[in-house]
């Protein structure tokens, strides 16, 4: 019986069918967070690999779960209000009224009480005449008008070919407008003159007003 010859040749090794297939990456952690290593599949020598940085962690193929999704925004609804009562927006609003009146009131009492008297025209005028009377007294009204605020009024009278008068105080009320000051002016002899009365108002506002005053006495 005749024997088939013997080979005495190795076989190679069986080839290795991972090494034909791109497999992922193993996560690689390294000591030093400065470094930066290149990494590719095994068995494919010069296949560009991506950059891995020294302390992160890549995950990626299968069995790696998605990233986690946001929760939606969903509007948010507002509570609902329930509308107030009408005696409640009643009482509000005379409330409010209530109070405003009050604000005035007091601002109206500090404005009279504070704001200072204040002399805004004035007049003079005799009432009666002289007339052809002899030896006659006449009466020189002087009508001064103010603010209404009160105070003092300081004034005197001026008569031509006389000297000045005395200084005399007049008091003015709170809410009095008007203010009567006057002046007696005797006169006697026999004949006709015609003089000027002024009142010099210094207090609280200096003003001047004037007019003329006649006497006539004919005798027998």
């Amino acid at each position: 019986m005749s024997q088939e010859p013997f080979d005495d040749r190795v076989m190679p090794p069986p080839a290795d069918p991972w090494a034909t297939i791109n497999r992922p990456a193993p996560t690689v952690y390294l000591g030093d967070p400065d470094t930066t290593v290149s990494i590719g599949p095994p068995g494919r020598p010069g296949a560009p690999a991506p950059a891995v940085r020294a302390g992160e962690e890549l995950r990626f193929g299968p069995g790696v779960p998605p990233a986690p999704t946001g929760s939606p925004h969903w509007p948010v609804v507002p509570a609902a209000t329930r509308p107030r009562p009408v005696w409640r927006r009643l009482v509000s609003v005379l409330s409010s009224l209530l109070t405003l009146a009050l604000v005035v009131v007091v601002g109206l009492y500090l404005w009279q009480r504070l704001s200072p008297l204040v002399v805004e025209s004035a007049t003079v005028a005799v009432p009666r005449a002289a007339g052809n009377r002899c030896d006659v007294t006449v009466d020189v009204v002087a009508t001064v008008r103010t603010n209404g605020r009160r105070g003092v009024i300081r004034y005197q009278w001026l008569r031509s070919g006389n000297p000045p008068g005395a200084v005399l105080t007049e008091q003015v009320g709170s809410g009095q407008r008007t203010a009567a000051l006057t002046l007696e002016w005797t006169f006697s002899g026999v004949g006709a003159t015609t003089e000027t009365a002024t009142i010099n108002i210094t207090e609280p506002t200096p003003l001047q007003a004037g007019t003329p005053v006649a006497y006539r006495c004919r005798r027998g």
